[in-house]
């Protein structure tokens, strides 16, 4: 009599498991699923009904994706490893806020987009042969543009991880190579522009009124009084909000200096949350929200704020633009550098002096007369 099996089906040499009406395959250590850009462990290949040959056909897919490197050196091997690593730790700091989340989500997939771009490029090379002068042609695509600055980032990043765990170079080709950071936003917006826009979210281009016009409003007062950003903004809870002020630590941040900052609720700022109660058709966990609670969407919000700018005739803003209007004109009103470093969470007062447009230049008191005959 032969004994029952306990341990879950599995097909023969490999590691997929017959699990509820389908295969999974189950990786020793987590890999990245390359149609949702997760790591994990179990990945879904197929149903029972699609059978056998099926389940072994996605394995090799999904192998061949996360496993064969491009070109004929070790570069993409590495890599590889590296994108393992690097996103095994950063998986270690996901948001416990499903909201924030999915902007922990896009910001996982555009990694995982660069090191892919990086990949293609050098997948000819071993990683030993790497020099500053290749890395300065490959950055060179990009010259003046934040994307230079990103893959150089990751390109130092790998090449750091190269020499201390694995010891596969002595030096950072990439760390010698200096970026030309993009041409600075100098674009100054008025308080006329800002009226324009913002009484333009009320009423479409036929006169009728806009749907969540107020609400967006408030979002764009909120950006000035509050001086964070866009992100912050608008995904605020409503819990975050107490009698002492609210709390922000902005996300960009917060698994890097955590560096955050308790603002005060001003009358101005206490005005604009009333008017958001009042406009609310619901109770939100969110301060900005949609008629079903749920907090905007980036696009949806940067699309709202272009079209009003249309209707009101006003090129060349954005969004973003709002924030630095609001540091000038608190540096107008005699607010210091390092005032406003602290209100924007800065950690460097070069980044805070990056937000002032519009400064207004010396005044000379130095005045002589034609010299005389």
């Amino acid at each position: 009599m032969t004994r029952t099996r306990k341990s879950r089906k599995t097909l023969t040499g490999t590691r997929i498991f017959v699990r509820r009406g389908n295969y999974r395959y189950e990786s020793l250590e987590p890999i990245i699923n390359p149609k949702t850009g997760v790591l994990q462990k179990t990945h879904h290949l197929c149903t029972l009904d699609d059978g056998e040959f099926k389940a072994r056909e996605e394995l090799q897919k999904l192998l061949g994706t996360v496993n064969q490197p491009k070109g004929i050196g070790d570069f993409g091997a590495w890599i590889d490893k590296f994108k393992i690593d690097y996103l095994a730790e950063r998986e270690l700091k996901v948001p416990k806020d499903p909201v924030r989340q999915k902007t922990w989500k896009k910001g996982t997939q555009n990694i995982e987009s660069a090191l892919g771009v990086i990949a293609d490029k050098f997948a000819d090379f071993d990683v030993a042969q790497v020099r500053g002068f290749d890395v300065a042609q490959f950055l060179a695509r990009w010259k003046g543009r934040r994307s230079a600055q990103t893959y150089k980032t990751y390109l130092s990043l790998f090449f750091e991880w190269g020499i201390s765990m694995h010891g596969l170079i002595d030096v950072n080709p990439a760390k010698q190579i200096s970026v030309k950071p993009p041409r600075k936003r100098n674009v100054t917006m008025s308080d006329a522009q800002y009226h324009a826009i913002r009484d333009a979210l009320l009423v479409d281009e036929d006169g009728k009124k806009v749907r969540n016009g107020a609400m967006v409003q408030c979002y764009m007062d909120l950006l000035y009084l509050l001086f964070q950003r866009g992100t912050d903004i608008r995904l605020m809870r409503v819990d975050e909000i107490k009698p002492e002020g609210i709390a922000v630590i902005p996300t960009k941040t917060e698994n890097s200096s955590g560096l955050g900052v308790m603002l005060p609720i001003t009358p101005d700022i206490q005005r604009v949350l009333n008017r958001i109660k009042a406009i609310s058709k619901m109770r939100s966990t969110f301060v900005i929200h949609t008629e079903h609670g749920q907090p905007y969407t980036a696009s949806g919000l940067r699309s709202a704020f272009k079209r009003a700018a249309v209707r009101a005739r006003v090129d060349g803003l954005t969004l973003k633009d709002i924030r630095s209007k609001a540091s000038s004109d608190a540096k107008k009103q005699g607010y210091s550098l390092d005032q406003l470093q602290v209100t924007l969470a800065h950690t460097e007062k070069a980044t805070t002096r990056g937000y002032i447009r519009g400064q207004e230049l010396p005044v000379s008191t130095v005045a002589i007369s034609l010299p005389k005959r």
